[in-house]
Formats: C-alpha cells, sequence, structure tokens
C-alpha cells in the first residue's frame, strides 16, 4: 500500500496536476474506489474549474492571498470546491461581492453557485441600482454599509476629476488678468478660506487670487483691459469707404 502512495506523491510532483484517469494508470486498477483509496491518506484537492476534473496535493499548490491556485489555466482553492470558496470569500470581504467581481479572481462563471448559496440561505444579497451585491449572514449589514460609502466616494472622485478637466480647459482660454479675476470670484462665492481653497483648485498663486479677490470688490475694473485683442464684441462703428 505505501509503495503505491509513494508512486502516487512522485507522480504530482513530476506533473503537478493528475486525473484520474492518470490515477489509475499509475494503479494499474479500472476503479474509482481504489484510487480514492489511495487518495485518502493525501493531502490532495480537487480543482474547482473543469467540473473538478484535475487533482493536486496541497503541498505543491502555491496559493495566493485569496487561497487560489493557478496551474495551465486549472484553478485550485485552499478551500475546497467552488461554492466553500465563494462562501469563504463573501465572509471574509468588507463589502461583499458582485458576481463580477467574484469571477474577476475566480476566473469561472460563479452564477449559479452564488445563486443556489442565496436560495439556501447561506449569503445574503443587496440590490445597488441593477447589480446585486453578495453579503455575509452575520456581518452584512457592516458590508453592505461600507459598499454603499465606497459607491459614494467614487462617485465623488469621478465628478471630481470630470470637474477639474473642465475647469482646466475653461482657465487655458483667459488670459492672466481674467484667470485672477474668475479666481477672484470663486473666491468670494467660497467664503471663509476661499483664498486657498481656489489656489488649490486652479494652480494659481493664493496672493493672485486674493489680488482678484480685492479688484472685484473694489469695482475698479478697466473693462477694456481684460478683453484680449479683438475679444468682445464687434465694433458698431463703421469705417469710411473709399
Amino acid at each position: 500500500m505505501q509503495n503505491k502512495e509513494n508512486q502516487l506523491v512522485s507522480s504530482f510532483h513530476n506533473y503537478f496536476v493528475l486525473t484520474m484517469e492518470d490515477f489509475k494508470n499509475i494503479l494499474q486498477t479500472t476503479s474509482r474506489m481504489t484510487v480514492f483509496r489511495k487518495l485518502k491518506h493525501l493531502s490532495y484537492k480537487t480543482s474547482y474549474s473543469h467540473c473538478g476534473k484535475y487533482y493536486t496535493l496541497d503541498s505543491i499548490a502555491n496559493y495566493d492571498n485569496n487561497g487560489i491556485w493557478a496551474y495551465n489555466q486549472i484553478y485550485f482553492s485552499k478551500f475546497g470546491t467552488l461554492k466553500n470558496t465563494v462562501l469563504h470569500s463573501i465572509e471574509k470581504s468588507s463589502g461583499g461581492f458582485t458576481s463580477y467581481e467574484l469571477e474577476e479572481f475566480l476566473r469561472v462563471p460563479v452564477h449559479n453557485t452564488v445563486f443556489d448559496l442565496w436560495k439556501n440561505r447561506k449569503i445574503r444579497r443587496e440590490q445597488i441600482t441593477k447589480q446585486y451585491i453578495y453579503l455575509s449572514v452575520k456581518k452584512g449589514d457592516t458590508q453592505f454599509d461600507l459598499r454603499k460609502q465606497d459607491i459614494v466616494i467614487k462617485n465623488n472622485m469621478f465628478a471630481k476629476d470630470v470637474s477639474d478637466e473642465y475647469l482646466a480647459l475653461f482657465m487655458s482660454l483667459l488670459n492672466e488678468k481674467q484667470k485672477r479675476l474668475f479666481a477672484g470670484y470663486e473666491s468670494i462665492k467660497t467664503g471663509y478660506g476661499g483664498d486657498k481653497i481656489i489656489s488649490r483648485k486652479t494652480g494659481l498663486n493664493i496672493k493672485t487670487v486674493s489680488r482678484g479677490r480685492k479688484e472685484l470688490l473694489s469695482e475698479d475694473i478697466d473693462i477694456e483691459k481684460i478683453r484680449k485683442t479683438g475679444a468682445g464684441r464687434p465694433s458698431l462703428k463703421k469705417t469710411k469707404k473709399s
């Protein structure tokens, strides 16, 4: 018996991953029961991909931080089956997972698996927009709150990025005095600490923003000097025809 087990271990170390047919050839048997009697003495895992067709040893699998090991696009988990792996991943997550997010690092379809876990009340699910978020039964409320906070933060960051992009474009169309006065106007609107805030937002020196604000408040501005040559409405003065 020991000799047969040694043969299996040696074959695993040679090939890393084996199939049931490989086992039968190594053990010279046609019986699956015989194979499993030999395997039960070894710490082995079945692939959660390819319908569990492949086998490896725990001592060979180099699991990543998610407990996943990939070999030639065959996937193993230190938690065993796909169902156990999905359940563990959801339990340890901070904000739950969508099906798409699970599939991103597990590399296999999980829709039927999460649906089955949810139907059997092993996990919870909540809807945000058109997506379901799969959550732990015990800490799902906390996970869902964190997920909503994360969405708000990301949306705000996106809105800020878009706003900053248009602001930069708009500022590039102004001359130096126009930039100063526009920044001064925004500072007045902002109120206390406005010079500093607008300086950071526009990239202008804080003294420039302050000067623009003071010019606007003084109401002593030469409009013609603000316009670029040729800017503004066309002159109504007619030129004499020759």
